[in-house]
């Protein structure tokens, strides 16, 4: 299949995003300085599964630049995160595991642009101490032997979610849409899954979410992980994305827990820019304490923006800078994060600061608009 990348990168800018990332991050900065912009307070503000990528990229960056202060990062649901910003304008980088977030919670007061640095996909979260986790992990596992789109793969497919979905003595764990973005996208799974595989887009969906009993909710995953861990009384967790769920399983495990997770079909993961149109067929609402919101079932697109407010910008740019650098990018492909070369630029595309827009380019030289607000 040719490279879903292939209408967002030239030859220039890749060009220049390698040249300049080497040139700027070849080797640490260990002069220590003193100016006012190192002694202003680094804080990230972060969508809770970018917990491990941009831990790494916080202690690189500690490490490059000598003196900086770094405070304690906030790693929680996309909405909380923003929600904080808005009122405590703490946070020199803000970051969103969705392109709508940032505009809707911190446009154009806090904010006026977010740069789409990276996609990542849904999977699901399998506790294999229970018999359901066992027998839907070797379902799993002998589909990815099978040739996609046959008809014994779709059977299989359809097998599995059944389990999860239409077996109303197993319980699942999902995040609330209203604090976590992952609690949204994992409703699109289900509708685009009940599509692909029972010719119906709200016939799983409605089994889970129309039933209270059928499911345990939480702010983040990371919170039903804990849940899971603890009782194994929810065997599958929906809300889930690949950049944590592959640091966050194999952390279980190395302390005892059998827990794992098995990846989804591009048509249903969230995680492939050309299936956009695909994932359009379906969309979600919630309602929750008197308020209801149409969420877009997009591709899991991880956002990023430097506040107006910003306590050290100069710091939020050198973190840009580095993410954008061969080293950063090789961290986000660790972690399960697809690089977006160049980033696409929603918003005020004349806020950008300068020397990031060598690795950037503005929506409207990509065919992404229909991901954005």
């Amino acid at each position: 299949m040719a490279s879903v990348w292939i209408y967002l990168i030239t030859g220039l800018i890749v060009g220049l995003v390698i040249g300049a990332s080497i040139g700027y991050y070849a080797a640490p900065k260990t002069t220590k300085t003193t100016t006012t912009q190192q002694l202003s307070v680094f804080t990230v503000g972060a969508a809770g599964t970018l917990k491990f990528a941009f831990g790494k990229l916080i202690n690189l960056l500690n490490e490059y630049n000598a003196g900086l202060s770094v405070g304690t990062p906030m790693f929680k649901g996309s909405g909380e995160v923003a929600q904080n910003e808005n009122t405590t304008k703490e946070f020199s980088i803000v970051a969103s595991a969705d392109t709508t977030t940032i505009p809707s919670v911190l446009f154009p007061n806090v904010a006026n642009y977010e740069i789409a640095f990276g996609v990542t996909q849904m999977v699901i979260i399998v506790d294999l101490q229970t018999a359901s986790g066992r027998q839907v992990y070797s379902l799993w596992k002998e589909s990815q032997n099978m040739q996609p789109l046959s008809s014994q793969w779709n059977q299989t497919w359809k097998e599995i979610f059944s389990i999860i979905a239409l077996n109303p003595s197993i319980v699942v764990g999902v995040s609330n849409p209203f604090t976590d973005p992952s609690g949204y996208q994992a409703q699109c799974v289900l509708k685009l899954a009940a599509l692909s595989f029972f010719n119906n887009a709200s016939y799983l969906y409605d089994s889970v979410y129309n039933n209270p009993s059928k499911y345990q909710m939480r702010n983040t995953e990371t919170d039903l992980l804990t849940l899971m861990a603890t009782n194994n009384s929810i065997p599958f967790i929906l809300s889930a994305y690949m950049s944590n769920a592959l640091p966050q399983t194999e952390s279980y495990q190395s302390e005892g827990y059998n827990i794992t997770y098995i990846t989804l079909p591009p048509l249903i993961n969230l995680g492939n820019l050309s299936y956009v149109n695909y994932y359009h067929n379906v969309n979600v609402t919630w309602s929750e304490l008197g308020q209801t919101k149409t969420f877009t079932c997009n591709p899991v697109v991880y956002t990023i923006t430097i506040p107006k407010y910003a306590p050290n910008p100069q710091a939020a740019i050198n973190f840009i800078l580095l993410l954008y650098s061969p080293q950063g990018q090789q961290v986000l492909k660790n972690y399960g994060i697809q690089p977006i070369v160049p980033g696409v630029v929603y918003g005020n595309y004349s806020s950008v600061p300068s020397i990031i827009k060598p690795f950037v380019i503005p929506i409207n030289q990509t065919n992404l608009m229909s991901i954005f607000p």
